[in-house]
């Protein structure tokens, strides 16, 4: 750092080159001149501190003070100057010298004196040095050393400060940022260009106006606020997000950081402001919330049509098992207005007679129910026309309603009303109808939903009504067959029993032979028409769910055996072979004998139908846990697989079956193994047999 340099102006070579060893020895640079005009001609740059001689007249003082300051700019240049007799520095005098600042100083520094003075050093007033007061020399050089250093620190400390007060001013005004001083009234004190630039104004319109003008309304308190808290020291600073008012009444977006400028006492002075503009980042906040928003919407859209096909799957499948129209307004009506968020519903059915009957109502007063039971096509309704028409009727408010329909029963029970068509085809067969009990708009997906949801209803009416027919059909076929097969036995009855006459009453000799034949062919013909007689009354019975067992013990193998030896025969006729599997004595299961006879005899004997001649057919039985298994498997043909899942369906018969009997075997044993609480099923492989098995709880 370069040492501080010192101009002495002095007519005595004496003194000035006794100053300047001083000076020199304590690290100054001294420059020397003996008038004004040489002093301006050595100081290329202004000196830090300028000593006038004593031997100089005061309009030369005040002259070199005046040039030194427009001349090299050293307005800030401390001078002193003294007043003595004739004496060198350092010397004793008994007559009073002072040293003190020249013109342009607020201030001297005087030094010679050991007692208080009254002088001081200072830059930049017009005080008149020529005629300041005197006081005595002083006796030692070290006291100019110390009032030159007072004078060189106090320059330096000035200099520092101006140049921290030019770098702030710079920074204020060359910011890029926005920049006020706001008074603790909040008038403005102060501002930089860019505030300008960013509200509009000129510098000179912006200082006419309050801080608070150019506040938005909804932040002006809060700013205030703020403001008073800061001037209060309840917060040491700020940062809001606000909006101001430009010049052009346009707004924008800022961020305002706050904080209180103090003096050195620690008083406050006022408030710095810096304004950050943020309106393209809010401009993005506003539209990625936006985005949120429509994302959000979206989503909600989404999880509703989520919501509403699980409940529309839901729906379906309720759907699926109501067997009645019932049943199908009751699934309708619970589920249906559930995903409709309404508050209350029905279905109304247009009957072959011309009337509407209504088949639920859940959420309408009972007076309004029972007078609209049944409406004929001539009332003037809404549910009427929307049959009528086979349109979609919507009344979004109470009002539209009663202008279309003044004579419709209303009340509080219902603000929004709606008629949807459950059309098959071109045919509308009823209206399902919702109502809201406040008043609301039906979006396009709300009416799609509507639509489906009527849709689906008519067709499971439409199903409804026609398993309804097929069951009556299927009653009235059962009781016609009951009927047959009771009043048919009797005649088979005498059928039989006049065969068996004619058989025995035959001759014994060859003439009598070809009698007996056609009396034996009447007779069995007549006992396989009882047999298929009992099989229609029997799969009758199984269907109508009332088939009666008559549960005791039975040993297992003795049921086998029993069937074996009723079947021998015709296996011996097939040269087929029969065999048995079973386990030790004491396997018991509680049945009805008679009915498990009547399943191992059919199993065995469709077995020894389509088993060829000279292979096996195995009856089995063992012990699973708490079931008895009995199965019955041969070498026969095998079954096909597309054939297995109808082989128990009522009157199907396999190919290799057809014309072999009425169908209902198959259909009656497993009616008579589930009467029993068990299970049947099939293994089958073309070409190599067929397993039939049976699992039945051993009690029940």
């Amino acid at each position: 750092m370069q040492a501080p340099t010192v101009l002495i102006v002095d007519h005595d070579e004496a003194q000035r080159e006794e100053i300047r060893r001083t000076l020199e020895a304590a690290g100054l640079r001294v420059e020397l001149a003996a008038t004004v005009a040489e002093s301006l001609r050595r100081a290329h740059r202004p000196p830090d501190l300028v000593l006038i001689g004593v031997d100089l007249p005061d309009g030369a003082r005040c002259e070199l003070c005046q040039r030194l300051q427009a001349e090299l700019g050293a307005a800030a240049t401390p001078v002193l100057h003294a007043s003595r007799p004739s004496a060198a520095v350092g010397q004793p005098s008994t007559s009073s010298s002072t040293l003190h600042s020249t013109c342009g100083s607020t201030s001297s520094s005087t030094y010679g004196s050991t007692s208080s003075s009254t002088s001081s050093s200072t830059y930049g007033s017009a005080y008149d040095c020529c005629r300041a007061g005197s006081r005595a020399w002083p006796t030692e050089g070290r006291l100019l050393m110390t009032a030159v250093r007072a004078l060189l620190e106090a320059r330096a400390a000035n200099v520092a400060r101006a140049e921290s007060d030019e770098r702030y001013r710079a920074a204020f005004d060359q910011a890029a940022v926005g920049m006020a001083h706001v008074s603790l009234d909040d008038r403005l004190l102060r501002v930089n260009p860019k505030l300008c630039e960013l509200l509009g104004y000129t510098v000179e319109e912006l200082m006419a106006l309050r801080a608070q003008d150019l506040r938005h309304p909804d932040h002006a308190e809060g700013a205030l606020r703020h403001v008073h808290a800061l001037g209060d020291g309840k917060i040491r600073s700020s940062t809001t997000e606000e909006r101001c008012l430009r010049r052009d009444g346009s707004m924008l977006w800022v961020a305002v950081t706050r904080s209180l400028a103090r003096d050195r006492a620690g008083a406050p002075l006022y408030v710095v402001e810096v304004v950050n503009e943020i309106e393209r980042r809010k401009r993005a906040e506003e539209a990625r919330e936006r985005a949120f928003a429509c994302e959000r919407v979206a989503r909600i859209r989404v999880e509703l049509a989520e919501a509403r096909i699980a409940r529309l799957q839901t729906f379906t499948s309720e759907l699926s098992r109501a067997v009645t129209p019932a049943q199908v307004a009751e699934v309708v009506l619970s589920l249906g207005l559930a995903a409709l968020y309404a508050d209350a519903g029905y279905v109304a059915l247009l009957a072959e007679d011309g009337v509407i009957e209504v088949l639920r109502a859940p959420g309408y007063p009972e007076d309004v129910v029972a007078r609209l039971r049944s409406i004929p096509m001539s009332a003037r309704m809404a549910v009427v026309d929307c049959i009528r028409t086979g349109r979609l009727l919507i009344f979004e408010s109470l009002a539209a309603y009663q202008a279309a329909y003044p004579d419709a029963p209303v009340g509080d029970w219902g603000k929004t009303l709606i008629c949807v068509p459950m059309t098959l085809g071109d045919v509308t067969i009823g209206v399902l109808g919702v109502t809201y009990r406040d008043t609301c708009r039906i979006s396009e997906d709300d009416r799609r939903f509507m639509t489906t949801l009527a849709l689906q209803c008519a067709q499971a009416l439409e199903r409804a009504r026609l398993y309804e027919a097929e069951q009556r059909a299927r009653r009235l076929r059962e009781e016609a067959l009951a009927i047959a097969a009771h009043d048919l036995r009797n005649p088979l009855s005498s059928i039989i029993l006049a065969a068996s006459l004619i058989e025995r009453s035959a001759p014994a000799d060859a003439a009598g032979q070809p009698i007996r034949n056609r009396a034996r062919q009447i007779k069995r013909a007549a006992e396989r028409t009882v047999e298929m007689l009992g099989e229609l009354l029997d799969a009758a019975i199984i269907e109508a769910k009332g088939l009666k067992l008559d549960i005791q013990p039975c040993e297992v193998g003795s049921l086998v055996r029993e069937v074996t030896e009723m079947l021998a025969p015709l296996a011996e006729q097939k040269r087929i072979q029969l065999h048995t599997l079973l386990p030790g004595s004491g396997l018991e299961l509680s049945c009805d004998r008679g009915r498990m006879l009547q399943v191992l005899s059919n199993l065995v004997g469709n077995a020894l139908k389509f088993t060829a001649e000279g292979r096996e057919i195995t009856i089995g039985a063992e012990r699973r846990g708490p079931h008895v298994r009995l199965s019955v498997s041969d070498t026969g043909t095998g079954i096909r697989p597309e054939d297995i899942p109808r082989l128990f369906d009522r009157y199907w018969q396999g190919r290799a079956a057809r014309c072999a009997g009425a169908g209902l075997g198959l259909y009656i044993v497993k009616g008579i193994i589930e009467a029993h609480g068990g299970q049947i099923s099939v293994d089958s492989e073309l070409g190599a047999g067929t397993t039939f098995s049976c699992t039945i709880p051993v009690t029940r």
